[in-house]
């Protein structure tokens, strides 16, 4: 589906401590000159708990690859006799998985804390606001600010989740042309063995048409999924959700990297990955289980098929091209499919009864003593 075409999330950490470890840990940066963006990209490595990987030798064509549209660098031109030898790279595999269990898990928590600190909340029947205004009423066309507190207040809590989502991502995006320093080092590389990025990641976007389609996605999605039986249209359970499903599915990319074929150029390890696709096929995953029967179409496509029949579709090539690869496609396999999974394990498990509400209880319970 074209709707997946540019959900992206590259996964590269670089280790520079094979042998010695007083070199400083390189940053996004010192990637930049061999780095290619991957949207959710596939990986290739060798198994190991921290193994070292080392590019197969390759003669470049000068050709082959060019710069990226969107600025990002490629491959130095090469003679059709040169041949590149890339350094070897250490990458943590362990740590990362402990990261992103711990800060998914937090994030759960968290928000479960926040859901029962604002239930407790004692409600107040009549405040301020809703006192006699005794002073002149204001005449003349409301103000901007008037006008968009109006317009928050009369959207739902899915809507205004949603909202805010494509709001922070849209202004992540807006960094790379005021800060692109700051913006390049929000990507995750796995030979960079920074973990932090595992959520980062989920913010930054290739393009203007790679966050377009995940925005638009997050836009259709985020309110049937969110007022499903699985979710119960809980922002707090929806947002966890999100982005726990982000950073784990992150990682999967990221591990991903031990059992991709090593088909290109460039080491996986070395191509970063961005964007929240990886939490958006999550949301697909919920919305699949939970609407069986609802048409899903190909973006530009006036063809629809029924949701029960898409998921299935999409995960086979997901894993299709997490373990051989497509030539004519650059996507984070890995983390779609894991994704996905997690939607399809939080729906099909009750995560709502047996997860979230028990979490909240447990909050009120300790807030109440």
């Amino acid at each position: 589906m074209s709707l997946f075409r540019h959900g992206g999330f590259c996964l590269v950490q670089f280790i520079g401590q094979s042998q010695s470890s007083v070199l400083p840990r390189p940053t996004a940066h010192h990637f930049k000159a061999f780095s290619t963006t991957r949207i959710w990209c596939d990986r290739t490595s060798q198994k190991s708990e921290s193994p070292v990987h080392q590019a197969p030798r390759s003669s470049l064509q000068r050709n082959a690859q060019r710069p990226k549209d969107d600025g990002e660098a490629g491959l130095p031109e090469a003679d059709d006799s040169e041949t590149v030898v890339w350094p070897e790279f250490r990458v943590r595999y362990f740590r990362p998985a402990i990261w992103a269990i711990v800060v998914s898990g937090g994030i759960f928590a968290g928000l479960a804390y926040l859901q029962a600190k604002h239930e407790l909340k004692p409600n107040t029947t009549q405040g301020w606001l809703e006192a006699p205004q005794w002073g002149t009423p204001k005449r003349g066309p409301p103000t901007p600010t008037e006008l968009a507190t109006h317009t928050w207040a009369q959207l739902n809590p899915m809507s205004k989740l949603s909202t805010g989502i494509i709001a922070a991502n849209s202004l992540v995006h807006l960094t790379s042309f005021v800060a692109p320093v700051y913006w390049h080092n929000l990507w995750h590389t796995p030979a960079r063995n920074v973990n932090y990025t595992l959520f980062t990641s989920m913010f930054v976007h290739s393009g203007p048409f790679h966050l377009f389609v995940n925005m638009y996605f997050t836009y259709n999605f985020m309110i049937p999924v969110g007022y499903s039986r699985a979710l119960e249209g809980n922002p707090y359970q929806v947002g966890a959700f999100f982005l726990a499903t982000g950073v784990l599915s992150g990682y999967a990319q990221h591990l991903a990297t031990l059992i991709t074929p090593n088909k290109r150029a460039i080491p996986e390890v070395l191509i970063r990955c961005g964007g929240a696709s990886g939490a958006l096929l999550g949301m697909l995953g919920v919305f699949c289980m939970q609407y069986p029967n609802a048409g899903l179409g190909i973006m530009f496509v006036p063809v629809h098929f029924d949701a029960q029949y898409v998921l299935p579709a999409i995960m086979l090539f997901d894993f299709i091209g997490m373990v051989r690869g497509y030539s004519f496609v650059n996507f984070g396999h890995a983390a779609h499919l894991s994704g996905a999974l997690v939607g399809v394990a939080y729906s099909t498990l009750d995560g709502n009864n047996r997860l979230w509400k028990p979490l909240v209880r447990f909050w009120k319970q300790q807030l109440q003593q």
